[in-house]
C-alpha cells in the first residue's frame, strides 16, 4: 500500500511538473492540483475500501459464513477437489479460496461502486448488478491462480476463461443483488417498529430524540450499520463512527449532519458532531472543554458551540 501511494503520488507530481514546462496551467492551479493528488492518494477510494475491509475482518458473522462455506465445500469436495485432495488439504484449499475470492470481489464491488455511482441517484438493483459483474474479473483471476497453484490445473484457453469469468460474474452479481434485496426487506420490517417507539413523557432529553433510522447509515457497509456515535471531518471526507466501527465517506460535513436525523446529537466543533447517547462525560485540558465518548475518544468543543454543549447539560 505504501509503495502504491508513493507511485501514485510520483505520477501525479510528475504530471504537474510537466504542466509547468508546457504552460498548461497557472502556478496556483498546479499547487492546488498537487495538493489534491496527495489528498486523493492518502484518503482516496482504495484507502477507504481497505478501512471497510479491516472492519469487516473483525465481524463474527463474516467469519461464521466463511467457516460454514469452507466446511460445506471441504466435505463435499466439488469441482474435482474431492478426488485430488484429502480432507485437511481440501479444507485449507477452500478456506483460502473463500477468503481470497471474497477479498477480491468485495474490493472490486466497493471500488467500482464508488467510482461509477458515488453521489448519483442510481437504483440499488442496477448498482448491485453492475458492481457484481465487475467483480467477476478479479474473482476469475483468483480462481485460476488457485487452481494452477494447488491443483496443477493448466491455464484455461480463451473460451474456458470467458466461461469462468461469466460464471464468477453471474454469481457475484446474484450475491450482490440478494444482499441489496435482503437489506431492503430488513429495513422495511424494522423501520416502522422503530418509528412507533415513543420516548418517556417525563424526560425532556428523551422527548427530543427521534427513533427513526438515520439516512446516513444507508451509505455505510452493512457490517458498520450500527448506532451512530460521532462524525469527524477529514479533508474532503467525513469519518463516520458507529458502535460497530468506522469508515470514510466522500461528502460534506453539513450534508452528513443533515443525514443524522433520527439520532439525537449536536455539533461541537466545525469538524465534529457527536450523538448524545455516546457521551459519557467531559474533561478539560489547558482550559479547553472536551467531550468523552463511550469508545474512549475525546473530542474538542470549540467556543462557537460551547453554549449549545452547556445547554445540553455538559459542562
Amino acid at each position: 500500500m505504501k509503495a502504491f501511494r508513493r507511485r501514485a503520488t510520483s505520477v501525479a507530481l510528475s504530471a504537474v511538473s510537466a504542466g509547468q514546462h508546457d504552460g498548461g496551467m497557472p502556478l496556483s492551479r498546479q499547487t492546488s492540483f498537487r495538493e489534491e493528488a496527495i489528498r486523493y492518494v492518502k484518503h482516496g477510494l482504495m484507502h477507504s475500501t481497505l478501512r471497510e475491509m479491516q472492519a469487516l475482518a473483525f465481524s463474527p458473522r463474516f467469519w461464521g459464513l466463511i467457516l460454514l462455506a469452507t466446511a460445506v465445500l471441504g466435505v463435499t469436495g466439488p469441482f474435482g477437489t474431492y478426488e485430488r485432495l484429502t480432507l485437511l488439504p481440501r479444507l485449507a484449499y477452500w478456506l483460502a479460496l473463500a477468503l481470497a475470492t471474497f477479498t477480491a470481489g468485495y474490493a472490486a464491488i466497493r471500488l467500482v461502486g464508488r467510482a461509477l455511482f458515488e453521489g448519483r441517484a442510481v437504483p440499488p438493483v442496477v448498482r448491485a448488478l453492475v458492481t457484481g459483474l465487475a467483480a467477476g474479473v478479479p474473482v476469475a483471476i483468483v480462481v485460476t491462480a488457485f487452481d494452477w497453484a494447488a491443483l496443477s490445473a493448466p491455464i484455461p484457453h480463451a473460451s474456458s476463461a470467458i466461461t469462468l469469468f461469466l460464471n464468477c460474474a453471474l454469481i457475484a452479481a446474484a450475491l450482490s443483488l440478494a444482499s441489496v434485496l435482503i437489506e431492503g426487506e430488513t429495513s422495511a420490517d424494522t423501520e416502522p417498529q422503530a418509528a412507533s417507539t415513543l420516548p418517556d413523557a417525563g424526560s425532556d432529553t428523551a422527548a427530543s430524540r427521534q427513533s427513526t433510522r438515520p439516512p446516513l447509515l444507508d451509505r455505510l457497509p452493512p457490517p458498520l450499520r450500527g448506532r451512530l456515535t460521532s462524525l469527524s471531518m477529514q479533508d474532503h471526507y467525513v469519518e463516520v463512527h458507529t458502535d460497530k466501527g468506522s469508515t470514510l465517506l466522500l461528502m460534506r460535513m453539513a450534508d452528513a449532519m443533515r443525514e443524522t436525523e433520527g439520532e439525537a446529537g449536536l455539533q461541537i466543533h466545525r469538524s465534529h458532531w457527536v450523538a448524545l447517547d455516546a457521551i459519557t462525560g467531559t474533561a478539560r485540558q489547558d482550559g479547553k472543554l472536551f467531550l468523552k465518548l463511550k469508545d474512549g475518544t475525546q473530542l474538542p468543543v470549540s467556543r462557537s458551540f460551547a453554549a449549545a454543549v452547556r445547554e445540553a447539560g455538559f459542562r
